[in-house]
């Protein structure tokens, strides 16, 4: 899989997914070995404990999705930006976000995730 128009169908697909919070089929698009990185605490997620990250949306906040969705196919992936809308005991914060995500044999090998986790906290806090 290359850039252009299929890159992009896959980005919209897989955001759906996570969003929907099909984890079974967020997984069946990752490799064994995808890598999950973050700005904010500069850790490589493993597989599992990613999807335990995306499978726990639902348990955290009252709402949680993504607005002003954007994709730029690239040839070995897509940039992915939107702004995270989170809820939690009446506080709420919209989020920037930028996604850089790595596509080999037509599965994510490597996301690599850039936002101000301070607002997010500022949700979190109680």
């Amino acid at each position: 899989m290359s850039g252009g128009k299929p890159m992009v169908e896959y980005a919209e697909r897989f955001f759906a997914l996570v969003e929907a919070g099909d984890i079974e089929a967020v997984s069946a698009l990752y490799h064994d070995d995808v890598t999950v990185w973050h700005n904010y605490d500069d850790v490589d997620q493993s597989k599992a404990e990613n999807l335990a990250t995306l499978g726990g949306i639902a348990d955290r906040y009252d709402t949680f999705g993504y607005a002003q969705p954007r994709h730029t196919a690239l040839d070995d992936g897509f940039l992915r930006q939107h702004v995270i809308e989170v809820e939690l005991n009446g506080r709420s914060a919209s989020i920037p976000a930028i996604l850089r995500v790595y596509v080999e044999d037509g599965r994510i090998r490597r996301i690599e995730e850039y936002f101000d986790r301070s607002k997010l906290e500022a949700v979190l806090a109680a």
